[in-house]
């Protein structure tokens, strides 16, 4: 139980002219269950009075209700459930953005959460607001923090994660946070906030604040609270109320009256019964079914026949000379006390067995409880981790709630609901672990005939105005538009082989045939020149090429081995080994370069170099399994490594350390070969069979 409490007291006050802004405090006191609870405060700011913005607050609001409705009686950490509650709330704005046809401008809006619980203090928000922690510290002085300030913001507010960041820490008793709108920080000094906090009761310090706006008649609109935190209230101990005397004389006879009633009375009303001596040992079963076998061992007994007298002489001669010679041990009396006899045995065997069968279905439900609770305690995790991008970690805890879940039993209806709510939230995990999502709106720039041989289009490239990619089968570099789709054909020279790769130099668009020989085509005129050839020795099988630095590397994809080529006047000059002997480069399909080396191999591995040397680096595991890599693309200043998986006809995006950020699919996808895209850009150039393909990027 907390040993201290937290109190609320706030300050609204409108003396606007003009209905420029929407200020106010909301508070969220009583638990949905009555038990108490987490307490929540909104307090909010924007400089915009459009009805989107006030649908907003109406949004945040209620998504914070029906937060605390679905974690009313959970037991968890305090921060963990804040983590969700601000989770939720980034959760239903972005759906509000997505959905409202206003455009929200972020830099008019201030808000900020506040959560008080078990001591703790949460706070979570957007912009700043006017803000005063105040410390008690042990010689009854105060340290003054800024709350608000601590809170890391990103310079340009994301509209996927409004609320940020998320700070916890606790509160002690005496400790004070006030937090209003910004108009209040202006007069910090004149309303002298700080000194009526230290030195005023907290009620009586905001009522003075209060007063004092009143008084300057400030032509503003404001809005404040103040949460303090007091020692929690102890029940106050019985006071004895002091009886008069007289009083004291009648309960007394009173008192010996109604005994001596009792005693009159208590013979006839409760007939005093003779003790019997317990037996030797003590039973095995518990009292109460103890008590119900003995109560049917008298049922018994009453239903035997009451003893006879015994018979006379005359009586006894006159029997035995009717049943001479047939007289038998088993008489009635006998037979009905072996009869009962059993039936108290019967009744003892199956009353202990009910009585084992309930303690150890009492003992499984325990145990079904407690495991249940484990893997929705992993789940609760996994939410957590999810929140703050740890994928790995994610991906764990959710395996490890899956594990709990697929050994409980779900024979009844409640168990199976209550396993198959927690199965449906751990698949909407791992569905956003996945960061699947299907591309519409893909424009096709060129294509052609299903008559055309398989692999003809290679080496595709886009610019911020053009696309370009290599015709093998008409001999040919086809330039098209990205502003109106028109496409303009360029002829290879003669002689030319199959081009294998192209990449973007300083002026020109350079290609690369499998016969090592270079062209390069001008960007702005068109006119294809032909370079030098790389000598025929050196490689064996062109697979790849990049231009970066002035440098052209070429990737050989049977000898496992880079080679970089530094420019000249007429081209490029010798090749020299880039890799070293150890970097395992054998099936390698593809390379890209951002100071960095991205080496692509079939089989779906990523290697990364420096130097020619292999770092530490690998793609994290994703679903499906990745089982096959037939090209990549990346630059210098763009975050992204985009990758083409022919395997499973996906478009994959990375992060510089290999974590996946989306996983695009489309029917469009066919056998996927090469891509290229451009810093910044939200679209990829894809060749999908023997079709050029512009995707849009999330």
């Amino acid at each position: 139980m907390s040993d201290s409490t937290f109190r609320f007291t706030e300050i609204e006050y409108g003396n606007s002219p003009t209905d420029e802004k929407i200020v106010g405090v909301f508070r969220f006191e009583n638990a949905p269950t009555g038990k108490p609870g987490p307490q929540q405060v909104i307090v909010a700011e924007v400089f915009s009075t459009l009805y989107a913005y006030e649908r907003l607050l109406d949004l945040i609001s209620t998504t914070v209700e029906q937060s605390r409705a679905l974690t009313a009686g959970m037991t968890m950490d305090p921060f963990a459930r804040f983590e969700k509650l601000v989770q939720r709330l980034n959760e239903a704005v972005l759906s509000f953005q997505e959905k409202e046809p206003t455009p929200l401008n972020w830099n008019r809006v201030n808000i900020f959460l506040i959560e008080c619980s078990n001591d703790q203090l949460c706070i979570s928000g957007h912009g700043n607001l006017m803000n005063m922690f105040l410390q008690k510290k042990p010689d009854d002085t105060y340290q003054v923090f800024d709350l608000c300030g601590s809170l890391d913001q990103p310079s340009a507010p994301d509209p996927k994660k409004i609320f940020s960041s998320v700070i916890c820490g606790d509160m002690k008793s005496g400790d004070m946070l006030f937090i209003g709108s910004a108009n209040f920080e202006r007069l910090r000094d004149n309303l002298k906030i700080k000194n009526k906090l230290t030195t005023l009761p907290p009620v009586s310090a905001v009522m003075e604040m209060k007063q004092s706006l009143e008084q300057s008649r400030t032509p503003d609109d404001f809005a404040a609270i103040l949460i303090s935190c007091h020692p929690a209230n102890k029940p106050n101990n019985p006071v004895a109320i002091p009886i008069p005397k007289g009083a004291q004389i009648s309960m007394q006879q009173l008192r010996e009256n109604e005994m001596q009633t009792n005693q009159t009375l208590a013979p006839l009303l409760n007939p005093i019964k003779t003790k019997q001596p317990m037996a030797t040992g003590t039973s095995p079963l518990p009292p109460k079914l103890a008590a119900g076998a003995a109560d049917i061992w008298q049922r018994i007994k009453q239903m035997m026949p009451k003893r006879r007298p015994n018979p006379t002489p005359a009586t006894r001669t006159a029997m035995q000379s009717l049943d001479a010679g047939h007289g038998s041990i088993f008489t009635t009396k006998r037979k009905t006390i072996l009869i009962g006899g059993v039936s108290l045995v019967l009744i003892l065997v199956i009353g202990y067995s009910t009585y084992a069968h309930n303690k150890k279905v009492t003992a499984e439900r325990s145990a079904w409880e407690q495991k249940f609770s484990q893997a929705a305690d992993f789940f609760n995790r996994a939410e957590s981790s999810l929140m703050y991008a740890k994928d790995a970690q994610t991906a764990a805890e959710v395996q490890q709630s899956e594990a709990l879940v697929s050994s409980l039993d779900a024979s009844t209806d409640d168990r199976k609901q209550r396993v198959e709510k927690l199965k449906s939230d751990l698949n909407q995990i791992k569905e956003k672990l996945r960061k699947a999502s299907v591309a519409s709106n893909i424009i096709e720039l060129y294509s052609l005939p299903v008559t055309a041989p398989d692999g003809s289009l290679t080496a595709p490239t886009i610019t911020d105005s053009d696309s370009y990619v290599a015709d093998n089968s008409n001999h040919q570099i086809v330039k098209t538009s990205l502003s109106d789709h028109t496409s303009k054909t360029i002829a290879l020279p003669e002689g030319a082989e199959r081009i294998v790769s192209s990449s973007i130099g300083q002026k020109s668009l350079v290609l690369l045939d499998d016969k090592g020989q270079f062209y390069a085509l001008g960007l702005d005129d068109d006119k294809l020149q032909t370079l030098n050839k790389v000598a025929a020795t050196s490689i064996e099988n062109i697979t790849d090429m990049v231009i970066y630095n002035n440098r052209a590397y070429v990737l050989d994809g049977t000898k496992g081995q880079i080679y970089r080529l530094s420019k000249t006047a007429n081209g490029f000059g010798a090749p020299a080994a880039y890799t070293q002997t150890d970097v395992p480069l054998a099936g390698s399909v593809a390379l890209t370069i951002d100071s960095n080396v991205f080496v692509a191999k079939a089989d779906g591995m990523m290697l990364k170099l420096l130097s020619g040397k292999q770092e530490p680096f690998s793609l994290a595991a994703i679903d499906p399994v990745l089982k096959s890599l037939s090209s990549v693309w990346t630059d210098i200043d763009d975050p992204r490594i985009i990758a083409t998986d022919p395997a499973d006809k996906r478009l994959l995006i990375f992060d510089k350390n290999g974590l996946l950020t989306a996983q695009i699919t489309s029917p469009e996808f066919t056998s996927m070969r090469d891509v290229s895209s451009k810093l910044g850009q939200k679209q990829a150039l894809i060749v999908s069979g023997n079709r050029l393909l512009l995707v849009p990027l999330p």
